[in-house]
């Protein structure tokens, strides 16, 4: 009977994730087969790097769109990232369109395998099983997929991030600060988690951390000087970009509540009110981290690196103004671990409860406070994550050393 029992629960659970694993490949062929609605930004990289390789100007939407010969229905494919991202590229675009995007779509999938084996082997407390796949399926508006869905680098970038993590539990700093430059020379922002190598007491930190500043310098110093015309086109570029109020970042945020309250003052006073109160919470959060890492340098647990990179992961989802959907993949494993071991059951049913039931409110304000708490979701629940990983910490520290590992 015993038997009959744990062979039916071994059926179910494999059939479970036969069920989930089709689903998945489903998805990716949906995607793969409709290049002309999804794929957006691929789209971008792509002609970018056609009007790079015929000599022209890859920041110049006129001229990628004559090269592409398509019609602009999203708004605008810009290129907006440093140069270096074009020469990943520059063989795809040897290929033809249909040709170039599946094996993109291809390469990104076998990426994201060995992503999601990374993160299970080396990054989760337990053996990975089926809570951990669909957490990373569905948790904080499906960021894995919505980057499939846009043809972005956010795998590729994340893929090289926590590379550099397990270099970084590994002690190998050198390594770790190679897989930060890769995804910098991207995005830039990466550059942010070399402030990792402060928390750490080898000796060579500094070496390590200003050696990494002056490559990452020499190499923009390099692009500005081999292309300057292509560089200040990029600064022009990045410069127009803004946060859309549709951005769940908390930049957008506070400006959709400041609209929601329907200030009555001049748009220059109301940018400047916009800017002060995303100021003051981003030092907040940082002032917060910070004392919560200096509590956390001061434990003797094998584990204290690995929660210090979750927690570093959380306040880059915060504190960055410009932090898109499908960036929520860097804080997928940091939120499992948190949740698994607090196991806020009681909470979470509580707040599903009061989201549904209030969906459809007709009280004042509760109407546009759930469309918000809808939009941002994802930033919500990352302060979520945030304020556990500070309450483990700052209650950790108050118990005596030896108390065993975290």
């Amino acid at each position: 009977m015993s038997f009959a029992h744990h062979m039916g629960k071994g059926i179910l659970s494999v059939s479970i994730r036969v069920i989930v694993l089709i689903y998945c490949l489903a998805a990716v062929l949906y995607l793969s087969s409709h290049p002309n609605i999804f794929q957006w930004d691929f789209k971008a990289y792509y002609y970018a790097a056609r009007a790079y390789a015929a000599g022209m100007n890859p920041y110049d939407i006129v001229v990628t769109a004559a090269v592409g010969e398509y019609s602009d229905s999203r708004g605008s494919f810009r290129f907006i990232y440093p140069l270096p991202l074009l020469f990943l590229f520059l063989p795809l675009s040897l290929l033809r369109y249909p040709t170039a995007l599946h094996l993109f779509m291809i390469a990104k999938c076998a990426l994201l395998g060995g992503l999601v084996y990374l993160w299970g082997k080396e990054f989760l407390e337990d053996r990975p099983d089926l809570s951990f796949y669909l957490f990373c399926i569905v948790a904080f508006n499906s960021p894995l997929y919505i980057d499939l869905r846009a043809g972005n680098v956010a795998i590729i970038e994340q893929c090289a991030l926590w590379l550099a993590f397990y270099f970084f539990l590994k002690r190998r700093l050198l390594l770790f600060c190679l897989f930060i430059l890769i995804p910098a020379t991207i995005k830039i922002t990466p550059l942010l988690f070399l402030s990792l190598l402060w928390f750490l007491e080898d000796r060579e930190r500094h070496l390590y951390f200003f050696g990494s500043l002056l490559i990452f310098v020499v190499t923009l110093s390099l692009f500005h000087l081999c292309t300057p015309v292509l560089f200040a086109s990029f600064l022009f570029q990045a410069g127009r970009t803004v946060v859309k109020a549709s951005q769940p970042s908390t930049f957008a945020l506070l400006g959709d509540l400041l609209g929601q309250l329907g200030m009555n003052i001049r748009p220059a006073a109301a940018e400047r009110t916009h800017l002060v109160l995303f100021f003051a919470v981003a030092v907040t959060v940082l002032a917060v981290t910070w004392r919560a890492c200096v509590a956390l340098r001061s434990w003797r647990l094998i584990s204290k690196e690995k929660i210090l990179i979750f927690l570093a992961c959380t306040v880059y989802a915060v504190v960055l103004p410009h932090f898109e959907d499908y960036s929520y993949i860097i804080v997928l494993v940091p939120a499992y671990v948190i949740l698994r071991r607090s196991r806020p059951g009681d909470l979470c049913a509580l707040l599903l409860f009061m989201t549904l039931s209030a969906a459809g409110a007709t009280l004042p304000l509760v109407r546009p406070l759930m469309r918000i708490i809808l939009a941002y979701s994802p930033l919500i629940l990352t302060y979520l994550v945030w304020g556990l990983y500070v309450r483990e910490i700052s209650s950790r520290s108050k118990v005596s050393e030896g108390q065993g590992e975290l």
